[in-house]
């Protein structure tokens, strides 16, 4: 007779059917080429994986996903066949294994053993004894470099070794040095910390088991150092949101024209951040209804009077406005590190429709700006076309409107272009990146 008791054997069965982090990681990876987002996958993978292995599990799906090309150079130098000609699913263990061996520097036995382990559950014979001989001749030859001189062939360097698409750093590196864009690409393939944007005074009654840090050069910004964000937000009032992200209600400054839209609103940071300065209601409007159900809760959760509205930012179902802020879709190169996945689905393709759309976004809002209100266009694009070209194009057509830089702003001086726009740029400010313009209706 079985000893043991039924609760002991449901805890047994529970883990049985608990997915390895490595598995999971593949199983990232596999959605993640059939087209699904990365956090989107991981929030539906993530709970098949014991609690403890969650953090793994995630760090070896990123970190595959942000330095794939990094990875797959070295799966090349001890391929016997291209990199095109291995089967996708055998490519995406060979990357879980080769990120453990020269990203994470788990000892080779680990590696090699567990990944293989996993890869047996899902994969034939051969297949895998392919896996497990490129994984051991990976992990046995720690001195070989395969990458481009950086010196001679700098964007082979930053295409492989950066792991970023080469038609982008060609055009970072027209207009950057490269130990500028290098520090950039490293930036992009890094984790970023998760930061608290105060709404009100410094946080004093901390939550047991969180810990801040305060960001100098951020007013009202604290990374969060130990504990979960959601156990900050259920007692100190404020948002998640990464310094360049609040620079931007930063750089609007306090008197705006009233009433307050914010266009493209979803998630609601920039939105929670303004109704919060202005101390006014302010409508938040979004394409998408689900989306603007995430901005209700957090405007609930902070006791802040935000109007939810579902509409196309193109078509806007407002007669008029004060002060309108256009955060408009873009290529988001200056989020890279935040949207691990985001790199590989752009093209340039992609660049010239987002810039139509973002014209087109422009037009709208500009037609209900009332006079001696204000337009702020901004964007999380490192890309000019995106930025000043837009609007420098938006100015020439409608002359009624000029740039208004803040008289005063809490904004850093390094973040302010010439012109007065804000640009922020990661390999200085180390956050992520956003641009935005402030422009007056005069007439």
């Amino acid at each position: 007779m079985n000893g043991r008791c039924p609760r002991a054997r449901c805890k047994e069965s529970q883990a049985d059917s608990l997915l390895n982090p490595r598995s999971a990681a593949h199983r990232i990876l596999s959605e993640v080429r059939r087209g699904g987002f990365a956090d989107e996958s991981a929030e539906a993978i993530l709970p098949e994986v014991a609690q403890k292995d969650r953090g793994l599990a995630l760090e070896i799906g990123y970190g595959c996903v942000r330095l794939r090309t990094r990875l797959d150079t070295w799966i090349q130098a001890f391929s016997d066949r291209p990199i095109r000609r291995i089967d996708a699913d055998m490519l995406d263990w060979l990357r879980i294994g080769a990120y453990q061996l020269r990203e994470l520097r788990t000892p080779d036995h680990a590696s090699v053993n567990e990944t293989v382990q996993a890869a047996r559950e899902v994969m034939d014979r051969r297949r895998v004894a392919y896996i497990n001989a490129v994984l051991r001749a990976l992990a046995s030859n720690t001195n070989t470099d395969p990458f481009p001189s950086h010196d001679t062939n700098p964007v082979a360097y930053l295409t492989t070794w950066g792991s970023h698409p080469e038609w982008l750093v060609r055009r970072w590196l027209d207009r950057w040095s490269f130990h500028d864009v290098s520090r950039l690409v490293e930036h992009g393939n890094g984790a970023p910390e998760v930061v608290l944007r105060m709404l009100s005074d410094d946080p004093k009654c901390i939550p047991e088991g969180v810990e801040l840090r305060r960001l100098p050069d951020w007013p009202r910004s604290f990374a969060i150092v130990e504990g979960s964000p959601s156990t900050a937000l259920g007692e100190l009032r404020g948002v998640i949101q990464d310094p360049a992200a609040s620079s931007v209600v930063d750089y609007i400054g306090t008197c705006m024209p009233k009433p307050v839209l914010d266009v493209c609103a979803a998630p609601g940071t920039k939105a929670i951040g303004l109704a919060a300065t202005v101390s006014a209601p302010v409508v938040a409007l979004d394409v998408s209804p689900k989306r603007l159900r995430q901005v209700g809760r957090s405007a609930e959760r902070t006791h802040l009077p935000i109007a939810l509205v579902a509409a196309d930012a193109r078509c806007l179902p407002i007669a008029s406005a004060g002060t309108i802020i256009a955060d408009v879709p873009c290529t988001g190169t200056g989020v890279f590190r935040r949207r691990v996945d985001s790199r590989w689905r752009l093209d340039e393709g992609r660049l010239k429709k987002l810039l139509v759309l973002q014209r087109d976004i422009l037009e709208s809002c500009s037609s209900i700006v009332k006079v001696g209100g204000v337009l702020v266009y901004s964007t999380c694009s490192l890309e000019p076309e995106e930025n000043e070209d837009q609007v420098e194009a938006f100015l020439e057509r409608h002359r009624e409107f000029r740039r208004e830089p803040p008289s005063e702003t809490v904004v850093p001086e390094t973040c302010l272009s010439s012109a007065g726009d804000l640009f922020v740029r990661p390999w200085i400010t180390g956050t992520d990146g956003s641009y935005a313009a402030r422009m007056r209706r005069t007439a």
